[in-house]
């Protein structure tokens, strides 16, 4: 059984494929498995997969129809076998130590997660403003509790799982999946992963190299688009329902804060876009004040530039 399950979604990648393969096969910790999820690929990337796995054997390939981010996921899920369990996106790629720097300090601290940076760059290699980059309210070398971690996440919060290294008991005991169908599926995981771990370490390294490509599901103009309002709103009522069911006070005020910071953004998407959304009157009315305030000072924010 390897120490590692790396879960790789690939679909119609196969210009940043080889790189990101490049990636793990260099790792300095070799002890790990990749379950690459084809996910209905079109355009070649299977066929590097397959190339990568005759020089590559803890490389196991599943096909699937296309059926999305979170199911590809889902589908890794089921097959993996490693203590540790790390979701990578396909047009990404790792720095050469992460695995042997995060595997090395769960085992010695018994962690449930570790977090580490990234670093953004687009196809032209310019490096891009960084909100990956928590070292300005994470320290290295304190072991958090789950009540310490979320009240520093609410300083500064990064939903993406490709942050996390994470001991695999802990998702499938919890039953944790990624919501099918939609997208920002890491805005209601990642809270719920938070809200069930006991015990969080940080490294301050951008292990994770973020590729900013045109045409990529959260590159688009969101702020225009239906199946990114329809999904934030039916996240946001799944943090609700954690909220509701949260042990700790802690926790509740997490997932509260959460809610409402994609409340108040999904205000700023194109009017015609906009449903009703249930949540408690007083909550509503509340939030709705927040974000026309928020306007009103980005108007004038923009009128005097």
């Amino acid at each position: 059984m390897p120490s590692v399950s790396i879960i790789l979604p690939v679909y119609n990648v196969a210009p940043y494929l080889g790189t990101c393969l490049d990636s793990l096969k260099n790792q300095t910790f070799q002890d790990f498995e990749v379950i690459a999820v084809n996910d209905g690929s079109s355009d070649g990337s299977l066929a590097i997969l397959e190339v990568y796995q005759r020089k590559f054997p803890n490389l196991r390939i599943i096909s699937q129809t296309n059926q999305g981010l979170s199911a590809a996921r889902n589908t890794g899920l089921e097959q993996v076998t490693g203590k540790y369990l790390y979701f990578l996106d396909s047009d990404d790629y790792l720095q050469h130590d992460m695995l042997e720097r995060c595997f090395t300090l769960a085992e010695q601290e018994a962690l449930d997660v570790v977090k580490f940076d990234a670093i953004g760059f687009t196809e032209q290699g310019i490096t891009r403003t960084n909100p990956y980059d928590s070292s300005f309210v994470l320290q290295e070398n304190k072991r958090y509790t789950q009540k310490e971690w979320l009240q520093v996440q609410r300083k500064h919060y990064n939903s993406p799982v490709w942050l996390y290294f994470v001991r695999t008991s802990l998702v499938l005991s919890q039953g944790l999946r990624f919501v099918d169908g939609i997208l920002h599926e890491d805005e209601i995981f990642t809270p719920q992963l938070f809200t069930r771990a006991n015990n969080f370490m940080y490294i301050a390294q951008p292990f994770f190299k973020r590729r900013y490509r045109a045409g990529s599901i959260m590159q688009s103009s969101i702020y225009q688009s239906q199946a990114s309002y329809t999904s934030k709103h039916q996240v946001i009522q799944l943090l609700e329902e954690e909220r509701v069911v949260a042990k700790t006070r802690a926790a509740k005020q997490f997932l509260r804060q959460r809610r409402n910071v994609l409340y108040i953004d999904s205000c700023h998407y194109a009017k015609e876009l906009h449903q009703k959304i249930t949540l408690p009157l007083g909550v509503k009315l509340y939030l709705d004040a927040r974000a026309w305030l928020r306007k009103i000072r980005r108007k004038k924010g923009a009128q005097n530039e």
